[in-house]
């Protein structure tokens, strides 16, 4: 009787401790687009959980054998190791540092999602905070409502780019669950759909969102319908690009500065007033960087410091960030660090093929635009979005299967 009480005991706390997890893993998926300070004292809540509650054989067979270690912990090591030869200061070596060990926290999340049951609430609370972000910014630009006044436009608890990437990726993640609702919730998801979308092109200049909506409207096509789905959705996008093109200024306006900003470039020396020049400026010169340092780069934390040796007096735009997380690395890093993030994704895409259909088309769509993300701007750097690409890819694949053992394949003479 001793025995069997202490064993329900037992199974009481394990069940407190995954009860606490869980709760901090969806309230990390709703707070992320929302705060960075509730972000990161989640974060460490769930390290503490992680660390101090049971099932550690569990824990240590996703953190070296989950299909995506392979590739996530060769570039956390080669940061550490990049530290040793940095030709950066403390504190640029201290951040970039940290970006570089946030990736070690997806299997350490993963272990939190594994619920299929958890990681659909979690992506639903995601998408709850948008909508309270899409009510809010309502509220903000229709009533003069007092709330993101440091933010342009739209922006109420992030910037333009963030919270338009996260917007439009909650769009996406609740067309993908249309066919699962009912009739009477689907009516009421497409209405929210909709206001995502007015609110892209109407109430927020981030180009990122826009460039998000129509990749994943291809993409939702192609998985739906095929062939005659991308044809379909694309000629309705173009239709859709060109109506808020001439009904909405914000939009107008956004694709407007594109001109400008090439016109900016080619006229030279007004670099300070062309994000897309200064973006093609940051371009040219790491790939010179990247030349003078290939294999393993300048060292972590190293992209500022080395940008300005390469232009040592002279009267040019400096920067600690090239906006491209593809050169940040290349340059840091090397073309090893820039294998194994390539390695990384490729992983993801080739495992997402093994999803289950309700899940599998948001989480290709996350890794598509994260990709494409990270082509115009250092999401790996950056807080929030680093934070994101842990997050989606801790629970789009935390239900992989783990293999600890090698199979023995026995052939039989006849």
């Amino acid at each position: 009787m001793i025995m069997a009480n202490k064993i329900i005991s037992g199974k009481n706390k394990i069940l407190e401790w995954e009860t606490m997890g869980h709760m901090l893993a969806v309230g990390l998926a709703f707070f992320l687009p929302i705060s960075t300070a509730m972000t990161s004292v989640l974060i460490t809540l769930l390290l503490l959980v992680w660390i101090l509650g049971p099932n550690l054989k569990k824990k240590k067979q996703i953190l070296f054998h989950h299909p995506l270690s392979g590739w996530i912990f060769p570039i956390v090591i080669l940061t550490l190791v990049g530290v040793i030869y940095s030709i950066g200061d403390n504190e640029s070596i201290r951040h970039s540092l940290r970006d570089g060990l946030r990736l070690g926290l997806i299997p350490i999340l993963i272990y939190f999602y594994q619920s299929k049951k958890i990681s659909k609430i979690a992506l639903w609370a995601f998408s709850a905070a948008m909508v309270l972000t899409l009510f809010l910014a309502f509220l903000k630009i229709y009533a003069n409502f007092p709330i993101g006044l440091k933010y342009t436009t739209g922006g109420v608890f992030k910037s333009h780019i963030k919270t338009s990437y996260f917007m439009a990726m909650a769009a996406f993640f609740l067309a993908t669950q249309l066919k699962t609702l009912s009739l009477r919730h689907r009516l009421v998801t497409v209405f929210v759909i909709v206001l995502m979308i007015y609110y892209l092109f109407f109430m927020n200049e981030g180009r990122i969102g826009y460039i998000t909506f129509v990749l994943c409207s291809l993409l939702l096509a192609w998985q739906w319908y095929r062939l005659k789905g991308i044809l379909l959705m694309s000629f309705l996008a173009v239709v859709m690009l060109m109506g808020a093109y001439f009904t909405s200024s914000v939009f107008s306006a956004r694709m407007n500065l594109l001109v400008q900003d090439m016109d900016f470039y080619h006229q030279g020396g007004r670099l300070l007033e062309s994000s897309l020049g200064s973006r093609i400026q940051f371009a040219h010169a790491s790939g010179e960087l990247v030349a003078q340092k290939p294999i393993i780069g300048w060292g972590t934390g190293s992209f500022g410091p080395a940008y300005a040796k390469l232009f040592e007096d002279q009267n040019t735009l400096l920067t600690d960030n090239p906006h491209n997380e593809y050169l940040r690395m290349s340059v840091e890093l090397g073309l090893l660090g820039l294998i194994f993030l390539l390695g990384l994704f490729y992983q993801q895409w080739r495992l997402s093929m093994q999803l289950p259909k309700d899940i599998r088309g948001f989480c290709q769509g996350m890794l598509l635009t994260f990709m494409l993300g990270c082509l115009l701007n250092s999401w790996l750097k950056d807080f929030t979005e680093g934070y994101f690409y842990c997050l989606m890819t801790a629970i789009c694949f935390a239900s992989m299967p783990i293999q600890t053992q090698k199979v023995l394949v026995k052939a039989t003479l006849h």
